[in-house]
C-alpha cells in the first residue's frame, strides 16, 4: 500500500493542488519549482523525515455560521492529496454506506438529495403522509474528532504501519494546547475552536495537550470525517434495517412511520456517538411530523397528500442573501469592489435555485438585482 506513494503520485496531487488553490500566491511560488520541490518531499517521506508544519488559521462565515479554516503550506497540501486521494479514500471508502454523500467523487450534495427524495417517494408509496423524520446534527463535530478513536478505526481498515506513522504525525499536528486550564476532564467536554482562538497565546505553553480536533480544510479531515461515524451508519442501515436513512457529512435523516421508534433510535445512536467522543446537538436535532414540512440541506421540503415533493428556499437564506447584495451594492458604489463582483456572487447564490418551487421569492430576487445594477449602470449611490 505505501508504494503508491509514487513520484507519478505526487505529481497527480500537485495537479490537484493546482486546480484548488492555484490562485494563491504561495501555491504560485511553489508550482515554479514543483519537479525540485516534489523530488525532496518524496525524499523526505520515504526516508521517514517528513513533518508537516502548523498551516494558517483564519475565520470564515459560511451561510451565517463563523467557522475556524487551517490553510496548509502547498507542501503539506500536496502530501495530504497524495495521502488521501491515493490509499485513504480508495481504502476506506468501501466501508461506507451507499447514501453516505459528501466529499466523494460522483457523489455530492446533489447526490444526496437525490437519493433523499426517492427515499421520501418510497415511504410516501408505503404509508403516505403518515409518519415522522428524525434529524440529527452533531455539536462541532469536527473540533470534537478524538485523535486515539479515529487511529484505532483506520488502523483497522490500513494495515501498513508506514502509511499509519504518517496519519499519526499529521494528526499530531492538530492536537490542542490545553495548558491554560486545570481541568482534568477537560479532554471529555465539547471542545469550541472559535472559543479556543479568543484565549491568549501567552497562556498555550506547551505544558499540556489534548488530542482531539482535526483542522476543516484538509483532505485528510474530510474522508476522517466522513468515515469517523461509519458505526453509527452501519448499525442504522444493516442492524436496524432503516431504508429511508441519509448522510451528508455530519448531518442524518431518518424517515419511519413511527416517532417512538426514532426516539428509542436517537438514544441509541447517542450511546455509539458517546463512546466516539462526538456529541448530538439537541438544539438542532428534532423529530417532525412528515405533514407539517421540514428542513434539510438548506431546502423546505413540503409532502403533499398527492406525494408531490414541494422544495422551498427557507426564509433565512433569503434574508441573508438580500443583506449581502445590498452591502455588496454600497461597497460597489464606494468603490471598494466592482459591479462585478455583485453580479458573480449573485449569479452563483440564483444558479442552484432553479430546482425549487419559489417563481414569487426568485421574481422579487431577480427585481432587486436590477434595482441595485441599474443604480451603478447611473452612478447612483445605493439608498438600502
Amino acid at each position: 500500500m505505501y508504494e503508491k506513494l509514487d513520484g507519478d503520485a505526487y505529481i497527480r496531487a500537485c495537479k490537484r493542488l493546482e486546480k484548488s488553490a492555484g490562485w494563491k500566491y504561495s501555491t504560485q511560488q511553489y508550482l515554479m519549482n514543483r519537479l525540485t520541490e516534489l523530488s525532496a518531499l518524496k525524499k523526505d517521506v520515504d526516508a521517514g523525515r517528513y513533518e508537516p508544519q502548523n498551516g494558517t488559521s483564519f475565520h470564515t462565515v459560511e451561510n451565517g455560521h463563523e467557522r475556524i479554516i487551517t490553510a496548509m503550506r502547498p507542501r503539506d497540501a500536496v502530501f495530504q492529496h497524495a495521502l488521501a486521494d491515493e490509499i485513504m479514500i480508495p481504502t476506506l471508502k468501501k466501508y461506507l454506506i451507499h447514501d453516505s454523500g459528501a466529499s466523494l467523487k460522483g457523489k455530492g450534495i446533489a447526490f444526496t438529495r437525490r437519493r433523499f427524495e426517492e427515499h421520501l417517494r418510497w415511504h410516501y408509496r408505503r404509508y403516505g403522509t403518515e409518519g415522522y423524520i428524525l434529524v440529527i446534527d452533531f455539536r462541532k463535530y469536527f473540533d470534537n474528532i478524538r485523535h486515539d478513536t479515529a487511529l484505532r478505526l483506520i488502523s483497522e481498515k490500513i494495515h501498513d504501519e508506514r502509511v499509519m506513522k504518517l496519519i499519526r504525525k499529521i494528526f499530531d499536528s492538530y492536537r490542542i494546547d490545553v495548558s491554560y486550564s486545570d481541568d482534568a476532564d477537560i479532554g471529555d467536554e465539547v471542545f469550541d475552536s472559535l472559543a479556543y482562538q479568543r484565549i491568549p497565546k501567552s497562556l498555550k505553553t506547551g505544558k499540556r495537550y489534548i488530542r482531539k480536533s482535526i483542522g476543516i480544510g484538509s483532505q485528510i479531515s474530510q474522508i476522517v470525517g466522513i468515515f469517523y461515524p461509519t458505526r453509527i451508519d452501519t448499525y442504522c442501515k444493516t442492524i436496524k434495517g432503516i431504508h429511508c436513512y441519509d448522510v451528508y457529512m455530519d448531518d442524518r435523516v431518518i424517515i419511519h412511520p413511527s416517532k417512538e421508534y426514532l426516539k428509542d433510535l436517537l438514544k441509541e445512536i447517542e450511546d455509539i456517538a458517546g463512546k466516539l467522543g462526538i456529541f448530538i446537538n439537541h438544539r438542532k436535532t428534532q423529530i417532525v411530523k412528515l405533514s407539517h414540512g421540514f428542513t434539510w440541506l438548506k431546502t423546505r421540503y413540503i409532502l403533499t397528500t398527492s406525494g408531490k415533493i414541494i422544495r422551498k428556499i427557507p426564509r433565512k437564506s433569503v434574508t441573508r442573501e438580500r443583506r449581502t447584495m445590498k452591502h455588496m451594492a454600497k461597497l460597489a458604489g464606494n468603490h471598494e469592489i466592482e459591479w462585478d463582483d455583485l453580479k458573480e456572487q449573485y449569479r452563483s447564490w440564483r444558479g442552484d435555485k432553479k430546482r425549487y418551487n419559489a417563481y414569487y421569492t426568485l421574481k422579487n430576487m431577480d427585481k432587486l438585482y436590477k434595482e441595485l445594477m441599474e443604480m451603478g449602470r447611473k452612478g447612483k449611490n445605493v439608498k438600502y
